[in-house]
């Protein structure tokens, strides 16, 4: 798939953004409930994401964008729930296990390019997406998850390498496969709601009328 870093995640993002303020959210899983802070929020993530650190790790360079980071920590910390930090801590566990999957797929294909489904660029986002969509049907909950496994899978595989690497977490290219993975999720999620609201009205259930009757 050759297209420019970056394209993928614009158009996605545009998606997303009419979709949002077209009265649709709920498809996207993001729900714009206080939009001043939203924009805020991402004003301040988009002005930052210029700044770049570099740390060494081995023989792993990473590059981290500001911008980034603070969207990682504002995701995280925007849950909310009854169990909050059980829930974060849930969500960092399933990120982390689908960070892992993703760069192990990454790995595997480069090591043999050839054995993949759709794209060796592709393969490893949908499954993460796949993986998010399993872990929680909440659309917030899923970028959480997939931010932080973008991050992991580009650690995992930058640190399976046996050369130099460079681990970049926030650039255009790392971000392509964050939207990717995030609209598979997306599209799994609608899927299965989809199906579960036809059974329940297409198929009978024995059980759903019945409540309590005297007999005469």
């Amino acid at each position: 798939m050759l297209v420019n870093a970056g394209y993928i995640s614009i158009w996605i993002m545009l998606m997303a953004f009419i979709l949002m303020t077209t009265g649709w959210s709920d498809f996207v899983g993001l729900p714009m409930k206080n939009k001043k802070w939203f924009i805020i929020a991402l004003s301040v993530c988009v002005t930052l994401q210029p700044i770049q650190e570099t740390f060494h790790l081995g023989n792993v360079q990473i590059h981290l964008y500001a911008g980034t980071i603070l969207l990682m920590l504002i995701a995280l910390l925007a849950m909310r729930g009854p169990l909050v930090w059980d829930s974060r801590g849930y969500l960092l566990i399933c990120a982390l296990l689908a960070g892992m999957i993703w760069g192990s797929v990454r790995k595997m294909y480069s090591v043999d390019p050839v054995f993949f489904l759709l794209d060796p660029l592709l393969d490893g986002p949908i499954v993460a997406g796949v993986l998010a969509s399993a872990f929680s049907s909440k659309g917030q909950h899923q970028f959480t998850v997939l931010l932080f496994a973008g991050a992991t899978a580009e650690l995992a595989h930058a640190l399976l390498q046996r050369n130099l690497y460079e681990a970049a977490i926030g650039s255009l290219q790392w971000w392509d496969s964050v939207w990717i993975a995030f609209a598979a999720s997306r599209v799994v999620s609608l899927v299965f709601l989809a199906a579960r609201a036809g059974v329940v009205r297409f198929i009978p259930i024995p059980w759903r009328n019945k409540g309590g009757s005297s007999s005469e």
